[in-house]
């Protein structure tokens, strides 16, 4: 025989393969049944029987029933290398570096891919679970996509450890097979299932760079996105378990991961870099977004650390509901917002964001840490409602949101600014359960918490250090729970256009100067149910009801009034509320206006009882401290001394 192989022939009827294998070439021929097989030169060899197992010495072949499913095709430059042990089921054929395996028969098999190529492509065409095993693996198509799987079934791309693979597609495809090829370097009409402890690069010249049209399941592995002209990862649902997913954007209005129905990470390490910005187009913006969902998006563990330099840019954008319940996030924008002409022809603008969704958001646990640095630049952003902790308390989450940036302003009127940055913001409702949150703003106009519809407070801590003012809702505010601190620089430290109410908890406000309040409501509309309450600001607070003894200094807007009332404070000093020696609560004074106005309740106090307010040091031994010691509870005074001897006055 030219495989230079001496065979002893038994029975001619029965059929089987014999696989040879010398150096590169490696081949399968169907010959008669034999009991043995002698090589006349040196080579080896494999021979595989459905039907019985035979042994012989071991100088001649020995039989086996196990027939392997395994093809390997090994690329040479511009010839392939094909092994094939199953002809009766897989049909390979190669076209130069070009490989299309074929197989009819819904029988699962494994295909090997090694070695490189610079004009080369492997088209897996078959009707069943295909696996897919990248072993250092360097392909690169000057036709279409890299690798094209063209039917509906599952594919498992094993990435094995310590190999590097390589995947890039054609800029430009030359014929473009059909509409599903003109997409991807890497395309499955299937699911497409990653595992394993390799690498893989993918490079998507054309269009993306990941396509499936179902699902992508990231497993293990480290999947390297770069240079993609449109998206990274394309598909209706991606789950992301375990492995590593690295996204570098550069293209306008590009995404990193885009899904169409639902993003889902449960582990594994997400990180991504983005330089590109957004496309205007007849008034209609897209923008450069490293994880987009045009559905749902749930987070309940892994690492997702997103970086955006582009003008507008979006670290995670989700259309319907975003759900946190664990994974550690961090995410930083630090391109600009501008102004463009909508469709109408009306002045808008856009503004890069960390964190946005079109319609409900709720952080349930996890570490959130964003930080917006340009122009409007904005934290976490909810269209609709938007809600921190939960309810039963089941897990707190930590939230840190910082802005740096200003706001934009308009063309055409610069006295008119929009666009303001906002540290975390709900366009109906939002609703704080619970949490560790702290909110961060520099820049003119930055505000720390906002709802144009209801704001409500019922657990948690929040911590608001800003510009303009720390909570800001446009209808009303209740605070039920939990601990609330506000300071703001330039403006109200808690402020309603229309009410606020306090029922419960721990609430601290100051404001640091102009006449601005510490409790600003439309109308003197301010409620102090229950809780403790202590607001130090620049102008008055109008308190229309309080249920236990409040001081507040009564509201008058007269020039005479307001140049001569309020309290002559020292900035950095705690203002203490004192009987006796003993203090009930201090709050630090960080106004930096010539008076103060005060508005202190708290169930502790008594009804007629004489009380002082007083200037001096943090008092010694508290019982309780609040925002790194900001308001104290209990303790005694401190090289205090009075500044007012009035009583209490009640309030109803």
């Amino acid at each position: 025989m030219t495989v230079g192989l001496l065979m002893h022939v038994l029975i001619a009827s029965a059929q089987w393969n014999a696989v040879f294998v010398k150096g590169n070439h490696r081949s399968a021929i169907p010959v008669c049944m034999v009991d043995s097989i002698k090589p006349t030169v040196s080579c080896s060899f494999v021979v595989f029987t459905k039907e019985r197992t035979i042994s012989v010495p071991s100088e001649w072949a020995t039989f086996s029933n196990r027939v392997s499913d395994t093809i390997v095709i090994d690329y040479h430059e511009n010839e392939v290398s094909i092994f094939n042990p199953r002809l009766d089921l897989f049909t390979v054929t190669a076209d130069k570096a070009n490989v299309s395996i074929t197989s009819k028969t819904g029988h699962p098999f494994v295909c090997r891919a090694t070695g490189s190529s610079s004009d080369g492509r492997l088209v897996v065409d078959a009707d069943t679970t295909i696996t897919l095993v990248l072993d250092n693996l360097s392909l690169a198509s000057q036709q279409a996509s890299a690798i094209y799987l063209p039917q509906k079934q599952k594919a498992v791309v094993v990435l094995p450890a310590g190999t590097a693979n390589a995947l890039q597609d054609a800029a430009d495809y030359h014929p473009a097979d059909s509409t599903e090829t003109a997409s991807g370097c890497l395309y499955a009409r299937g699911s497409l299932t990653f595992t394993g402890d390799g690498s893989l690069s993918v490079t998507g010249s054309y269009r993306h760079g990941i396509v499936s049209g179902k699902n992508v399941t990231v497993e293990g592995g480290h999947l390297i996105i770069n240079n993609v002209a449109k998206n990274g990862i394309h598909c209706d649902k991606f789950t992301m378990q375990g492995g590593e997913v690295s996204l570098t954007l550069a293209n306008d209005a590009s995404k990193g991961i885009k899904a169409k129905e639902e993003i889902n990470i449960k582990g594994g390490q997400i990180e991504g870099v983005a330089t590109g910005g957004l496309i205007i187009d007849n008034g209609d913006t897209s923008y450069n977004t490293l994880l987009k969902s045009d559905g749902t998006m749930k987070v309940s563990g892994g690492n997702l650390t997103l970086t955006h330099h582009g003008d507008g840019g979006r670290c995670i954008s989700v259309d319907k509901k975003l759900t946190i319940t664990g994974g550690t996030f961090s995410l930083k924008c630090y391109g600009d917002g501008g102004n463009y002409l909508a469709a109408d022809n009306d002045s808008d603008y856009y503004t890069p964001k960390c964190i946005t969704v079109d319609d409900s958001l709720l952080i349930k646990g996890g570490t959130v840490n964003c930080l917006s640095t340009g122009l409007g630049g904005k934290g976490i952003v909810a269209g609709k409602y938007l809600a921190t902790g939960s309810e039963n308390m089941e897990e707190e989450p930590v939230i840190r949101v910082e802005t740096q940036g200003e706001c934009i302003i308009n063309n055409v009127d610069e006295d008119l600014r929009f666009g303001c940055p906002k540290g975390i913001k709900a366009n109906e409702k939002l609703c704080i359960f619970g949490g560790n949150i702290t909110v961060i703003t520099a820049g003119m106009g930055g505000e720390g918490v906002e709802s144009n519809g209801t704001m409500f407070i019922h657990g948690g801590t929040l911590e608001c250090n800003t510009f303009d003012d720390g909570i800001n809702v446009t209808d009303s505010i209740e605070i039920a729970g939990g601990q609330v601190y506000c300071c703001s620089a330039d403006n109200d430290g808690i402020d309603s256009n229309g009410s606020i109410t306090i029922s419960g908890g721990i609430v601290a406000s100051v404001n640091k100067k102009k006449p601005n309040e510490s409790f600003d409501a439309e109308k003197g509309r301010v409620f102090l149910k229950g809780g403790t309450v202590f607001g130090i600001g620049s102008g008055p607070v109008v308190v229309e009801e309080a249920v236990y003894p409040c001081y507040s200094i009564p509201y008058d807007m007269s020039e005479e009034w307001m140049m001569n009332r309020g309290l002559i404070l020292t900035e950095g000093k705690y203002v203490c509320v004192q009987k006796d020696n003993k203090v009930i609560m201090a709050l630090r004074n960080d106004n930096q206006a010539f008076r103060s106005f005060l508005t202190i309740m708290s169930s502790s106090f008594t009804e007629n009882e004489p009380y002082t307010i007083s200037e001096g040091e943090c008092p010694l031994s508290p019982k309780h401290s609040y925002f790194d010691g900001r308001l104290v509870v209990g303790g005694e005074a401190n090289d205090a001394h009075p500044i007012t001897d009035e009583y209490f006055q009640i309030i109803k």
